[in-house]
């Protein structure tokens, strides 16, 4: 993992566990740099993540403020962190309806912008929240890129193992988000009716030298997901 992101993580931790409680500017830069043992880029690119999560803002000249929390338990729309990041105080489960190798076929390479053939984990499995059905997840992951996936790593966070595990750095994602009614076998899974309604995030995730490795649809729970994004005046 880059280690801004090691630093955001860790001043995320300590802010919610009250550490600036009593206020609502972070320390100087200058503070910071010394406090995290960093580059001042290395912490304006943590400060960035969390800017971005709207859990910081920067006022110019004056310094980096805190926000207090108005939409807590959403999913960041601009965010590609894994699952349980968005819901570090809540528990969080996942269960495997299926995990099998493939070889892509051409909607498959087109999605993960591979060959047709190109070996492809298969995964297929459902979020719980709070033991609440929250999310069912039909993901595929380009083999030559993510050289193993077992149950054990797809019940626990994917996105962890790649990072940490395997040493990928993780770099931006399109996302696609849209509506759709659910079909028999999802409603059945989220535990709702047939054709109720649902939010779709579809996502191509690359790593940061710009190869595609994953390839996800997520259909959501409507009666549990939230979502946010921080809007800018350009």
């Amino acid at each position: 993992m880059r280690k801004y992101r090691l630093v955001a993580d860790q001043l995320l931790e300590e802010i919610t566990h009250g550490k600036y409680k009593d206020e609502l500017r972070l320390p100087i830069e200058e503070d910071l740099i010394t406090e995290y043992s960093v580059s001042r880029n290395t912490l304006r690119n943590a400060v960035d993540v969390l800017v971005d999560k709207s859990i910081l803002y920067r006022v110019q000249g004056s310094g980096i403020y805190i926000r207090k929390p108005i939409y807590p338990d959403t999913i960041t729309i601009n965010s590609i962190r894994g699952f349980k990041e968005e819901f570090k105080n809540k528990k969080i489960q996942s269960k495997m309806i299926k995990l099998e190798q493939l070889k892509a076929d051409e909607e498959i390479s087109r999605s993960l912008q591979c060959e047709i053939g190109t070996p492809v984990y298969f995964v297929n499995r459902i979020r719980y929240v709070e033991n609440e059905p929250f999310s069912i997840e039909y993901s595929y992951f380009n083999k030559n890129i993510i050289p193993y996936l077992g149950k054990e790593i797809a019940e626990a966070s994917i996105y962890n193992y790649i990072e940490h595990d395997l040493k990928l750095s993780i770099g931006f994602a399109d996302k696609y988000i849209y509506v759709e009614k659910l079909s028999k076998l999802d409603s059945e899974y989220l535990q709702l009716k047939e054709e109720d309604p649902s939010m779709v995030t579809e996502e191509t995730v690359f790593l940061s030298n710009g190869k595609v490795f994953n390839h996800s649809k997520v259909i959501h729970n409507y009666k549990y997901a939230k979502f946010f994004a921080l809007a800018k005046n350009w």
